[in-house]
């Protein structure tokens, strides 16, 4: 017998044949012993009176369109109100075409002497007045300036000098915003400072030698005797007056 194995709790090699399985046997399709197609209004489900539609919906065969009605071409456009004649006529711009019954008149013919005539014409009418030449020097206001200028040029005057006197007070009111006055001892003590530095670079300037052979000892020159001008000049400057401004950066 395949696959048979004497003792099965133990290790064999039959285990590895495959065993043979018996199929499952299929079981018969369920079918309800109830119709598919029913009506529902033959059924209450437990009400007094079942209206139509009211539990399952409509009856079968209901819900299917007539092939009656259908959307049909141009049904929803909107209906247009039928044409009439205008109230107001349109004016003709142009003589209408004449008929096919107006027959025009030919066969005509005139003894009229169209040079004789437009000669006479010509020499009895009167001649064409031309409008004279109009000397534009014989104007009164020829040669003056235009009011229009003289009023720009007036405002353009007035935006200018409010413009200047704004930033006038601009800058007057930043200068005294930065500007403080030296008080008497603090004049005194930089007076004192400036006669003290004068005198030191003084007797500098005194012990240079009397040759100045090279560059060096001629710009060393120049340099004391331009400090010792704008010590001077500043000296001279405070002893002028004794209120002094202080303009702070």
């Amino acid at each position: 017998m395949p696959g048979y194995n004497p003792c099965p709790e133990q290790e064999s090699i039959y285990n590895l044949i495959p065993r043979y399985q018996a199929p499952t046997p299929k079981q018969a399709l369920y079918r309800s012993k109830h119709k598919g197609k029913v009506d529902p209004k033959h059924y209450e489900m437990g009400v007094k009176k079942v209206q139509p539609a009211a539990t399952f919906g409509h009856p079968y065969g209901m819900n299917s369109t007539s092939p009656d009605q259908f959307l049909k071409s141009h049904a929803q456009e909107p209906l247009l109100p039928e044409p009439h004649k205008p109230s107001t006529e349109k004016m003709r711009l142009k003589a209408p075409v004449p008929l096919k019954t107006e027959v025009p008149a030919m066969g005509l013919h005139s003894n009229k002497n169209f040079v004789t005539t437009n000669a006479i014409q010509a020499i009895l009418s009167k001649p064409k007045q031309m409008p004279e030449d109009f000397r534009w020097t014989l104007k009164p206001e020829f040669g003056e300036v235009p009011q229009y200028l003289i009023k720009n040029k007036k405002q353009i005057a007035e935006e200018k000098a409010s413009v200047e006197e704004h930033i006038r007070l601009r800058q007057q009111q930043d200068h005294d915003a930065h500007v403080t006055q030296m008080s008497e001892g603090e004049r005194q003590q930089l007076l004192h400072d400036l006669k003290t530095k004068w005198a030191t670079v003084n007797t500098a300037y005194q012990k240079l030698p009397f040759s100045l052979d090279t560059p060096a000892k001629m710009k060393r020159k120049e340099t004391f005797e331009k400090q010792l001008t704008e010590i001077e000049k500043d000296v001279q400057l405070l002893e002028h007056g004794s209120t002094v401004l202080v303009l702070q950066d």
